[in-house]
Order: structure tokens, then sequence, then C-alpha cells
């Protein structure tokens, strides 16, 4: 799965978007960004900004030789699963130093936890530190746009996100030392047994991208389908390390006939209302790693809920 983790071993948020003068000004003006400085966990350039998802190539590398704050544009190479939407992810990273950046090249790929970078104090920064902002979608004009309070804020095709939207926190790489009140997801990824089957009871059960009814929902399972459940929080149950259901609508008891499900294989996989029929907009198109239920399969084709349909080679 190319989950999208935080990028620094020991997280040490010093400032975020909420409440700094400096870094409010990006969230009040039009457009907006989130940024956060994290200083790696203690004074000094003692941390390393790591490729935070299965593959990253160098964008843009502006103000090297100038006396303009340093920047480091970052791209993943494919869509990636946030907490809260899978597509590509830009990011950008402020104040790393010249001799940093002279190591890199445009068009450069990084694959996950590979570092990248040392933490800076390019641009007049009191300290090193990486100032980190997060955007949905692939790198856009000139990468920044000014905002209406004469902010460079960054400029991606699907808009920028809060980190905490945008981050998993895997916990066998990352350490926090201080979030500063930003609520993070951990990934989870446990083992399963056998004896974790349970059973959708509603007539579509959403699949969403995290515990709550605010993340996005990215599929429908219909009632009587077969599914793993590894871990119960609050109200929710997760079905893999990202997906979960409303935990009201499961059940143990087996019923005479249930679905198995499996999981899509494409980046993007198109639904249709019938096979080789219309391309559906809601729900979908469905990003890799989405539990389907298996109806029926028809000529190349498997059904996953009623007039809801997808090619079945990419169905494992």
């Amino acid at each position: 799965m190319n989950y999208l983790i935080y990028p620094i071993k020991i997280m040490n948020i010093t400032q975020t978007y909420k409440n700094d003068f400096s870094h409010s000004r990006h969230t009040v003006g039009t457009p907006k960004d989130y940024p956060i400085d994290d200083n790696c966990g203690a004074t000094g350039p003692n941390g390393y900004f790591y490729c935070p998802c299965d593959a990253m190539t160098v964008k843009k590398i502006y103000g090297v030789g100038s006396s303009s704050s340093n920047v480091l544009w970052l791209e993943s190479t494919t869509p990636v699963i946030t907490p809260t939407f899978t597509d590509y992810v830009t990011i950008m990273i402020g104040h790393i130093e010249d001799a940093e950046l002279n190591k890199l090249k445009i068009g450069q790929t990084f694959t996950r936890k590979e570092p990248i970078a040392i933490e800076g104090k390019d641009g007049f920064a009191t300290g090193e530190h990486f100032h980190i902002v997060v955007g949905r979608g692939k790198f856009r004009g000139s990468g920044w746009v000014k905002n209406t309070n004469d902010i460079w804020v960054i400029n991606t095709t699907g808009g920028s996100v809060k980190p905490e939207d945008a981050f998993f926190i895997d916990n066998t790489f990352t350490t926090i030392k201080n979030s500063a009140g930003l609520n993070f997801l951990d990934l989870y990824i446990p083992d399963i047994e056998e004896d974790d089957y349970y059973y959708t009871t509603a007539e579509s059960l959403n699949i969403r991208l995290g515990p709550g009814t605010n993340y996005n929902a990215i599929n429908t399972l219909p009632k009587n389908s077969r599914i793993k459940v590894r871990e119960f929080v609050n109200n929710w149950a997760r079905i893999t390390d990202k997906e979960y259901v409303a935990s009201n609508y499961v059940t143990k008891k087996e019923p005479s006939k249930y679905y198995e499900t499996k999981s899509t294989t494409a980046d993007f996989l198109n639904v249709r209302s019938k096979p080789a029929g219309t391309i559906l907009k809601v729900k979908a198109p469905l990003p890799k790693g989405t539990t389907v239920a298996v109806m029926e399969e028809k000529n190349g084709w498997t059904k996953i809920n009623t007039n809801r349909w997808v090619y079945s080679s990419y169905v494992k």
C-alpha cells in the first residue's frame, strides 16, 4: 500500500498553521495553505527529511545562491493513500541549506524512507528546521502563488491540505515528541487471524478512509459481505490499513449466503453501471487497494454492488 507517512523520525513541531502570525497569514488569505515547522527533535542540524511514500521526484529547487529562502518541491510518482484522500501529492519544503540542495537534481527520484536532505536555517530562520507544506495533486505552474496577504503558498492541481489530513504516523519510523496539538492518525497494519471474519448488515455500507463520517467514503459493500476486522476504534471497524466501516453494521453471525471481498489493483479503477456500461462518478474511480465485494462474475466483469461493476482483471 502506497500510504503517505510523516517524513521525519522525531516529530517536534515548533509552529503550526493555527496561531503563529507568520504562519496564520497563510491560512486567512486566498488561496491558502497550512505550513508547519519541525526541528526534528532538537536544536541544530540533526534531522533528515525522508521520502514519505513509495517514490517522490524532485520537481523544483529555488533560492540556491541568492538571498531568498531556499525551497524544494517534491511530487509523488504515483497516487498515495492519506487519511482523507487518495491522489498524487506535492510537498514544499523550506530552509534547506545551499550545500544540501546542491546535491539534488530536477527529476531525481527517492524511494520510501530514503533520506533526501538535512534540516537547515536558510532564509533568516532563527534555527534549523523544515518548513513543510502539503498539496493534493500534482505540481502546478511555478509551484507556488501569492495569496491576498502577499504570502507565497503552494500551488497544486488539488489544492493545499492540512498536514494531519495528509500524513499517517508510522510508529515504527516516527517518534512523536511534540505534535503541537495536531491530531495525526496512526498507521496500523496488524496480523489478521482467521477468526477475525465479520459480515456486513447494512444494505450498502460505506467504506471510509478513517474512523469518522468526516473521512471520505471511497466505496460501498453490499449486505452480507465477508470482511476481516483488524481492530475496533470507538464505533468503527478497521478492515485494512486505511479503510474503516461503521461497527454498528457488522456482525460475527454468519449468514446463509455471503459475498467474498477482494482488493483492487489498478491505480484508479473505473466503476460502471453494468458490464462495459456507463462510467460512474459517485464513489469512483476506486483507488488502488480498495476493498470490494464479489457479488457476481460475468464475461470478465465483477459486480461489486447494485449497478456497480468493475473489470475483473483488476480485482485480486
